[in-house]
């Protein structure tokens, strides 16, 4: 690598970091208006994780595509501190964020911070004035004659035959009967017999109330039977309630201890993503593909027949997405459903293992460091999941003989 090609990475570095930086705050600002969030967020924490974004996004792309980005976030932080009132609060989330120690008052770090943004500030105009210097700036003109030629999502996909079409339209009905032929039979038995429906209620009734001390002793009251009981509660929850899984992975634990209940959890949940992925699919895709015009619907196909395994996994790596809505929408795509089971098989089994292992313990700094982690990783597969792209277009480009203006 020569000299100029690190001096050109150094500065996307700098330049995508400190353009995060003001996002960290803006969302401390955000969490801060409100005292329960603020309770149950670390902080430092939402200043760390877009930091670590905007590095990550400097080593990753040596071009700075968003010149005046920085500039904008920090004129939006300046306006909401002040229209806020939370001018302070800047000043605090650095502290907590720096880790000082409690003798260090507000008041003595107002100078240091002022030089801070003034150079950083300075740092980056001069990064901006630069930038011909490192990558070409393109005209207006050049920007739509890029827009033009190069390659569209949709082109990347692999052509099928009509052979291959009709195969998959045909598939699609016969999943389609399946589908409404068993919701058929579950709503002759659900107000034929009556005993299956005030036990289905009551099961509802039991984890809406969102108490684990109830669901576990709810479970047991099944004897042999709570296994399987905890299995189809999983799958309900998945296919038709609202209501947070981690309830049940909860009991699960305290009822067969961490290493069974994590077993029982991941493989009912398993198995309630597939059947909530299923009938996505059996009924929701024709109707999305009437609903929405073909060119928008290929790209989307697109991006989950090549990306999708990637999304998933991120989705399932944050607790707070729920995984009912992330399997219903897959199945709305063209992904394949083995690279859906998988990236959900792999997604979903940190969180199932940590709730498992420390059951209701998990709060506190323990908590709100685990989210962090998983939603960090989950931010480095985002960039991974653009860089290929980008890397895949200019494959497709190349292949094509498409010539685009150049650095040059």
């Amino acid at each position: 690598m020569s000299k100029e090609d690190i001096l050109k990475k150094l500065r996307a570095i700098f330049y995508n970091t400190t353009m995060c930086l003001p996002i960290g705050y803006i969302l401390g600002i955000l969490f801060s208006l409100s005292n329960k969030y603020q309770m149950m967020i670390n902080l430092a924490l939402v200043m760390y994780i877009p930091v670590a974004f905007g590095i990550m996004l400097g080593i990753a792309f040596n071009k700075i595509t968003t010149k005046y980005l920085f500039f904008v976030y920090e004129g939006i932080l300046l306006v909401m501190a002040l229209v806020f009132g939370k001018l302070p609060n800047i000043l605090y989330l650095t502290k907590e964020a720096l880790n000082l120690p409690a003798n260090v008052s507000v008041n003595s770090m107002k100078l240091p911070f002022i030089i801070f943004v003034v150079v950083v500030n300075i740092i980056n105009i001069y990064i901006t004035l630069t930038l011909g210097k490192y990558q070409k700036i393109y005209t207006k003109e050049e920007l739509k004659e890029i827009k033009e030629k190069e390659a569209k999502l949709s082109d990347l996909r692999e052509e099928k035959s009509e052979e291959e079409i009709r195969e998959i339209k045909n598939k699609r009905k016969k999943l389609r009967y399946i589908a409404i032929a068993g919701l058929v039979v579950f709503f002759i038995v659900y107000f034929v017999f009556a005993d299956f429906r005030n036990n289905l209620n009551k099961a509802f009734a039991t984890i809406s109330k969102l108490d684990t001390n109830v669901v576990i002793d709810y479970l047991k009251s099944f004897g042999p039977l709570t296994a399987v009981v905890s299995f189809i509660l999983m799958i309900l929850q998945s296919i038709a309630a609202p209501i947070p899984a981690f309830l049940i992975t909860l009991s699960n634990a305290a009822i067969f201890g961490w290493v069974w209940g994590a077993v029982l959890s991941w493989s009912s949940a398993m198995v309630g993503a597939a059947l909530c992925f299923f009938l996505a699919r059996a009924l929701g895709r024709d109707v999305v593909e009437k609903l929405t015009s073909k060119g928008a619907m290929e790209s989307v196909d697109v991006f989950f027949e090549r990306y999708g395994k990637y999304a998933i996994l991120i989705c399932r790596l944050l607790p707070f997405v729920s995984f009912d809505f992330v399997s219903y929408g897959a199945g709305l795509t063209n992904m394949g459903f083995w690279a859906f089971w998988i990236a959900t098989g792999i997604g979903q089994l940190p969180a199932t293992i940590v709730y498992s292992y420390v059951g209701g313990t998990l709060s506190g700094g323990a908590q709100k460091l685990f989210v962090g982690l998983l939603s960090l990783f989950a931010l480095s597969i985002v960039i991974g999941i653009i860089k290929k792209i980008y890397n895949d277009k200019h494959k497709v480009e190349k292949e094509k003989g498409i010539e685009l203006p150049t650095e040059e």
